[in-house]
C-alpha cells in the first residue's frame, strides 16, 4: 500500500442536503485523530457550496469541493477515489456523523493487524447507531472478528448497514461499473473485493445514521426497479460466487432476486436460464422470482415502498 499525504479521505457525496451537512462537519472538528482530508462531491443546487467554501475557511483541516452532475452515488465515488490523497477512504454520507474516536479506533485496530497480514485487508469496519443509541441492524458475534463482506452476513448473519474505512488503493482496483445505470448498491463491489481480501470487523459504533424519506435506503424496491440492470447483476454475481462459503438458502434467495429483476429489466426467461451458472437453482427459485416481481409491480402501482428489500 503506498503512502499517501493524509491518512484518511473522509468523502462525502450530497445531492440537496444542505441541511444535514452540517452535523457532519462538526463531527469532523471533533475527531480527536486530525490527519485526514474532507472530500465533498455535490450534485445539488441547493447552496451546498456556498456552505462547504465557508468551512473549509474556518476548518482546521483541508476541505475540498467539486461539482458534478446527478449520475449517481456510485459514480461519486468512483470520482472521489480517484481524487482521494489519504491512505484510507470513508464514505460519510450526508445523513451520516462520526462519533468523536471514531477515526482514532479504526486506525488502532487497523495497527493491530500483523504487518505481515495487512495486505491481504481491505480495511475496518464498526458498528452505526441511530440517534438514540439503538445499533442499526445487530452487532458482530465477537468483540473483533476477521471475515470478509460476503461471509460476515451469510456465515455470521449479520444484518444493518456497518461503517468503516477502506484501503484507497483496493477501492481503485475495484471502481464501480458506470453503465449498469443509475443507482449500482455498494454491495456488488463489496462482494467482488471480499473474494481476494479480508476485513477486520470491531463491535464498536462509529457513526450515527437519521435515514431520510428521499434517500436510497428508504426507496429501496423503487430504485433497483429503476435501476434492475444493476440489481440483476448484482444477484447473479452473488449467485454465482466462487470461493466463499456461502449458504444454500443465500444463494436461493439470491437467485429469487435475479429472476425478480431481470424480469423488471425485461429478460426472456430463456436468456435467464441460458447464463446463470447454477441453472437448477434458478429452476428452484423461478416460482419465487416471479411472485416477488408480481409484488413489486403491486407495490409500485400503489405508490407503496416499504423500503425493505428481499
Amino acid at each position: 500500500m503506498k503512502e499517501q499525504e493524509f491518512v484518511f479521505t473522509i468523502f462525502t457525496p450530497t445531492y440537496n442536503r444542505a441541511r444535514l451537512l452540517g452535523r457532519a462537519f462538526q463531527s469532523l472538528r471533533e475527531q480527536t485523530f486530525r490527519n485526514f482530508e474532507w472530500l465533498v462531491i455535490d450534485s445539488g443546487s441547493d447552496g451546498t457550496d456556498k456552505l462547504v467554501e465557508h468551512w473549509a475557511n474556518e476548518a482546521n483541516f483541508p476541505v475540498s469541493y467539486t461539482w458534478q452532475p446527478k449520475n449517481g452515488k456510485h459514480i461519486a465515488v468512483n470520482t472521489g477515489a480517484k481524487m482521494a490523497k489519504g491512505d484510507f477512504f470513508i464514505i460519510l454520507d450526508s445523513d451520516d456523523w462520526l462519533v468523536p474516536n471514531a477515526l482514532e479506533r479504526l486506525l488502532f485496530h487497523w495497527q493491530a493487524i500483523s504487518e505481515l497480514m495487512r495486505n491481504g485487508y481491505s480495511g475496518v469496519a464498526g458498528l452505526c447507531a441511530y440517534a438514540s443509541g439503538e445499533i442499526v441492524g445487530t452487532p458482530f458475534p465477537a468483540p473483533i472478528i476477521d471475515s470478509n463482506a460476503v461471509e460476515i452476513r451469510t456465515i455470521y448473519n449479520v444484518t444493518g448497514d456497518k461503517f468503516g474505512m477502506i484501503r484507497t488503493d483496493v477501492l481503485r482496483t475495484f471502481p464501480f461499473p458506470e453503465d449498469l445505470g443509475s443507482f449500482v448498491t455498494e454491495s456488488l463491489i463489496w462482494n467482488r473485493i471480499a473474494k481476494v481480501y479480508n476485513e477486520r470487523y470491531i463491535n464498536e459504533i462509529l457513526a450515527y445514521k437519521e435515514y431520510q424519506t428521499d434517500g436510497l435506503s428508504y426507496n429501496s424496491i423503487k430504485i433497483r426497479a429503476e435501476s434492475s440492470l444493476s440489481a440483476r447483476t448484482y444477484y447473479k454475481e452473488f449467485v454465482d460466487l466462487d470461493g466463499l462459503h456461502v449458504p444454500l438458502d443465500h444463494r436461493l434467495k439470491a437467485c429469487a432476486n435475479y429472476v425478480r429483476f431481470s424480469i423488471h429489466d425485461s429478460v426472456p426467461l430463456s436468456k435467464q436460464y441460458a447464463e446463470i451458472n447454477r441453472k437448477a437453482y434458478w429452476i428452484f427459485s423461478l416460482p419465487l422470482g416471479i411472485a416477488m416481481y408480481l409484488r413489486d409491480k403491486w407495490l409500485l402501482d400503489k405508490r407503496i415502498d416499504t423500503g425493505v428489500g428481499l
